[in-house]
């Protein structure tokens, strides 16, 4: 435990209890090599981490005793940084891309459409076809849910791709949602 500490007495960033900042009057107390040392007072605990140069942290707030365990904090810290760092680094991060088309789009345009479709869920993402009505084009959906399942079909069918969410009319939108089978 050492004096220029800023955390000492408070709870810190990491929502760790630390030092003086421990309100409990007992605590069962984990010494650095990880041996136990029993159910021993705050006050006691705290000369044992003074002993060893370190400091007391609350790892168990909510067991009965609390656990605390002399550890360098500082050390501690810079360990679940860099695991939180590597656990950040290892997920898979899923985008949704979002394609819209009209009632009445060409042939051509929803063929490259389709093409840029393919490409996103070859990356591994989510595509979001989105069809805008105007005016009286609502009266077409019929012909958009035809047109959507068509390009479904296209993008390789059931074989390839989920259908997340099946076409459904929202306002003046209608949505299907396609996720790549993995």
């Amino acid at each position: 435990m050492r004096d220029d500490r800023s955390q000492e007495g408070k709870k810190n960033d990491s929502g760790s209890l630390i030092n003086d900042g421990i309100r409990f009057p007992e605590m069962r107390v984990i010494d650095p090599e990880g041996g136990m040392l029993g159910v021993i007072t705050k006050a006691e605990a705290l000369a044992k981490a003074r002993e060893w140069g370190l400091d007391l942290v609350c790892v168990s707030p909510m067991a009965k005793p609390v656990v605390c365990k002399i550890m360098d904090y500082g050390k501690h810290l810079y360990k679940m940084k860099k695991k939180a760092k590597r656990a950040k680094k290892n997920q898979v991060i899923v985008e949704i891309k979002e394609l819209k088309i009209r009632p009445n789009t060409d042939s051509h345009d929803v063929a490259t459409k389709i093409r840029h479709a393919k490409k996103f869920l070859a990356e591994g993402n989510k595509v979001k076809f989105t069809v805008f009505f105007r005016g009286r084009e609502v009266m077409f959906s019929a012909n958009a849910v035809l047109n959507l399942k068509k390009i479904a079909e296209e993008l390789g069918g059931k074989d390839e791709l989920q259908i997340e969410l099946d076409p459904i009319v929202k306002n003046r939108r209608m949505i299907m949602m396609l996720t790549p089978k993995n």
